[in-house]
């Protein structure tokens, strides 16, 4: 009997030595890692960086850009990443009248909205010297942009836009990406009478002798080069009422045109699709009002841009966007005696063929 006491004892002994032994092993190890300082070499404070890992343009479909970005906390102490944002910018500078302005502005430019969204809904710290990765979609750009060319644009990506962290440095919350238009890489095939002339803008070039200010002038863009045009249903007009507007000797003017009378009351509108055009060809018709019979009006060019889009407002990808100029023969003038008219006509494949004054419609 007292050898089992002994040896029960000793078991008892032996067990309580283990796990106080235990006990002095994992405490420390607990109170180390909740405690864990951060990394000596991080300077103090919170400092986010955004840089972009992979980017692409995808043409198809109304155009997407997919990015992928890395934002980093580059401090010592952690932030709370929820309602921070990621915002995307696109720098397609205004070479051509537009119906849509960039209205994003950044350190004092204006650009186009990329797409944009928040790291996190809910906590989320971000603790010093680490990243987070996230990819970002951007959809319909065709909407707004026409990178049918071989140009250069820069996409950006902003973080914490709103200033949600209050950082040590505020200079690394931007990154850039460039990237190509397609011409010459993306050329589907699609139905020309599903796309339809939606803005139409002209710029004028007047001579050394300007069109004085009383002076009125009408402007129509005839969708076919042969016409009557006692009637003006489907055509995209501008009238220059006198006293409105001054067009001042060697210089350009840019005008807005409407579309008027139109078939339908949507985009979708037959006689002004492109399929219309690629088949009629156009006419453009500049009627001078002139204040008083001698003053004289001289026209050195004439430049349309068409826009053509879809019925959710996206741009045919390779035809989308018009340009047809007209260049005037020399004294080319509009004037309150026989030139009362400009005629200049585009054929089917929207190229310039001709170019005349003349005194009454009936010859156009």
């Amino acid at each position: 009997m007292k050898k089992i006491l002994i040896i029960t004892g000793c078991i008892l002994f032996a067990a309580n030595n283990a796990l106080a032994q235990l006990q002095k092993i994992e405490r420390p190890e607990v109170i180390k890692k909740v405690m864990a300082p951060p990394p000596s070499s991080l300077p103090a404070g919170r400092d986010l960086s955004i840089s972009i890992k992979s980017f692409q343009y995808d043409p198809a479909n109304g155009g997407a850009i997919h990015v992928t970005y890395l934002v980093k906390n580059n401090g010592a102490d952690a932030v709370d990443l929820n309602n921070v944002t990621v915002q995307g910018y696109i720098d397609d500078p205004v070479i051509r009248p537009t119906a849509t302005m960039p209205t994003y502005p950044l350190n004092g430019k204006n650009y186009y909205a990329g797409g944009g969204q928040a790291m996190a809904s809910s906590s989320t710290i971000l603790n010093g010297g680490q990243e987070k990765e996230n990819t970002m979609h951007f959809f319909n750009l065709a909407k707004e942009h026409y990178f049918n060319s071989a140009a250069n644009y820069n996409y950006i990506l902003l973080v914490d836009k709103n200033n949600i962290v209050n950082e040590t440095n505020e200079n690394n919350n931007a990154a850039s990406w460039s990237f190509r238009g397609y011409e010459g890489q993306y050329n589907p095939s699609l139905n020309p009478s599903q796309y339809y002339l939606t803005d139409a803008f002209i710029t004028i070039k007047t001579g050394a002798d300007n069109k004085e200010k009383e002076s009125e002038v009408n402007i129509r863009v005839i969708p076919s080069q042969v016409k009557n045009l006692s009637d003006d249903h489907n055509e995209f007009v501008k009238r220059v009422a006198k006293n409105e507007l001054e067009f001042y000797t060697n210089s350009p003017r840019t005008l807005p045109l409407g579309l008027f009378m139109a078939s339908t009351y949507t985009t979708v509108n037959p006689p002004t699709s492109l399929a219309s055009f690629l088949l009629n060809g156009l006419g453009t018709v500049i009627e001078y009002k002139a204040n008083i019979f001698t003053d004289a009006w001289k026209i050195e060019q004439v430049e349309l841009v068409l826009h053509f889009k879809d019925a959710n407002g996206l741009y045919h990808p390779t035809q989308g966007i018009k340009t047809i100029q007209f260049n005037m023969p020399a004294n080319t003038f509009l004037d309150g005696f026989a030139k009362h008219y400009l005629v200049c006509k585009a054929d089917a494949a929207l190229n310039p063929v001709s170019i005349k004054t003349i005194e009454k419609l009936s010859a156009y």
